[in-house]
């Protein structure tokens, strides 16, 4: 149900009511939804800003995939040398400040990483961390759309 929420399929007024049925022991609806949703900012343990690191968002071409794609690019401010990379990849939901994060950790242990994110061509990650929830933006409808037909297909 929760998927459904956040991926557009319910609204908050639907997810409430359905939640309200689990809610017990003094826990309401509202604090399940609390409890469920992410909180990047709290969760942040290296500064977007952090002056012992270069950050960067990239595009690059993807000539034979979907055009120009995007990424984050982190690495040591004063490398020593030449450094070992990691590609740090996402989950469903796109290139998140919690995937920011994690590059930023690991060059701060002496790697350059880079983020890409595979749903550029979809609109990435909302801008800002607000959610889609319920959004009818031509790219996350052609996203659930995409969703949907993955789920429909044989095998």
């Amino acid at each position: 149900m929760f998927d459904q929420y956040v991926h557009g399929g319910i609204d908050r007024r639907a997810f409430l009511d359905g939640a309200a049925k689990f809610a017990v022991g003094g826990m309401t609806a509202a604090m399940l939804l609390d409890t469920l949703s992410p909180k990047f900012a709290e969760a942040q343990v290296v500064a977007k800003d952090d002056p012992r690191l270069k950050a960067e968002m990239l595009e690059y071409p993807s000539p034979q995939g979907s055009g120009t794609m995007k990424g984050y690019l982190v690495r040591p401010a004063k490398p020593a040398g030449k450094l070992p990379g990691i590609v740090v990849v996402h989950e469903n939901r796109g290139l998140n400040p919690h995937i920011e994060d994690v590059a930023r950790r690991l060059a701060l242990e002496n790697f350059v990483t880079f983020a890409p994110d595979a749903l550029t061509p979809l609109g990435g990650y909302p801008a800002g961390g607000k959610t889609r929830r319920g959004s009818s933006s031509p790219n996350w409808t052609r996203r659930r759309r995409a969703r949907t037909c993955w789920r429909r297909q044989p095998g």
